[in-house]
């Protein structure tokens, strides 16, 4: 018996599925009795697409399983393991493909897709949801967008671009320097002599719309995580601590600085969650640990030397703001393991 699926493939990029063919967009999966079939247009560097097939025996077949509409398999090779992933249109189309794969389990997947079921329950019984999160975002994206359409009603400032790369980019860049002074920057002259309310507010002011995406993405890669392992409350608490001593930072080390946006904050959440995943008993097992250290760890290298290399960015900010995450989350960090059930 044959059965075909109809799947898309991706590069892998963010958290989408991988797959070695280098398939992406529509393809097709045939299951048949001994073999798999995985068809795709392939994309490579500096080649037009191709379409090409390829077959998988289904003795090699491990591992099989699904994500939501997502399904991965792992195929033993002689030579090395392919890990396969594509989506499907929901998550009950996935179910049916699966199915009609091997059950077959290696050992070390076995316990890390229990521990991650384990992880993924305890989260799902202590925050269900992240409202905070997109709370920070819509305010951040909405006092950007709030002081570009004030910029732009001053005289000559609808000619600068919301990029500050237009033609009068100049003049664009001095009105917005001056507005985030008055909208609440770390202006240091300002903040060191009794506007304290600048440590905070300036972590919701971004100097550029390509500084607002950049922030916002990192922000709620990390943020909808965080804030489900703290809680919403302690969400808010972990942010603030942080983001102020990210701009605490920033001051200190430039008494002259005028600095902005939420980077502080956000190396904060991952300092917080840096300090949660040591806590003893925290519930979180040692895989996820494992996976989260190895996604976090490279960021936080990249982003730490790229702020030394770029002169623009406030590199102290940065650290400030993570040492304060990480000091906070000690404190805020809660246990994820669920009470047992009281027998009736």
């Amino acid at each position: 018996m044959t059965t075909t699926f109809d799947v898309r493939f991706h590069s892998g990029r963010a958290n989408w599925p991988a797959n070695p063919f280098h398939f992406r967009g529509k393809g097709q999966v045939v299951v048949e009795r001994d073999f798999v079939l995985v068809r795709g247009n392939s994309h490579r560097s500096f080649h037009l697409p191709a379409h090409a097939e390829h077959r998988l025996r289904v003795v090699d077949i491990v591992n099989a399983h699904t994500e939501g509409e997502d399904v991965y398999f792992r195929v033993q090779g002689v030579h090395e393991d392919l890990v396969v992933g594509f989506s499907m249109a929901d998550a009950q189309a996935a179910s049916r493909l699966v199915a009609l794969l091997p059950a077959r389990q290696t050992d070390d997947f076995r316990v890390a897709h229990a521990e991650h079921h384990a992880f993924h329950d305890r989260i799902d019984y202590w925050s269900p949801s992240a409202p905070v999160i997109w709370a920070v975002l819509t305010l951040n994206i909405g006092v950007y967008f709030l002081m570009w359409l004030m910029r732009r009603s001053l005289p000559g400032g609808a000619i600068g671009s919301m990029l500050g790369w237009g033609w009068n980019s100049t003049y664009d860049a001095f009105l917005r320097a001056n507005q985030l002074v008055a909208w609440g920057s770390n202006a240091g002259d300002r903040t060191l002599h009794g506007e304290w309310w600048r440590l905070v507010t300036s972590l919701f002011l971004h100097g550029s719309l390509l500084h607002l995406v950049f922030n916002m993405l990192a922000l709620w890669q990390v943020g909808v995580l965080v804030e489900r392992l703290f809680g919403s409350a302690r969400f808010i608490a972990l942010y603030t601590i942080a983001g102020v001593c990210g701009s605490i930072a920033s001051v200190m080390w430039n008494p002259h600085v005028n600095s902005v946006g939420a980077s502080g904050a956000i190396f904060g959440l991952i300092g917080g969650l840096f300090a949660f995943m040591r806590r003893e008993n925290s519930g979180v097992p040692p895989t996820v640990v494992r996976d989260l250290r190895g996604s976090l760890l490279p960021f936080l290298a990249f982003s730490l030397v790229a702020g030394f290399a770029y002169p623009h960015t406030d590199n102290a900010a940065h650290i400030g703001g993570l040492v304060g995450g990480w000091l906070a989350g000690h404190l805020l960090a809660r246990s994820l393991h669920v009470p047992a059930e009281n027998p009736t």
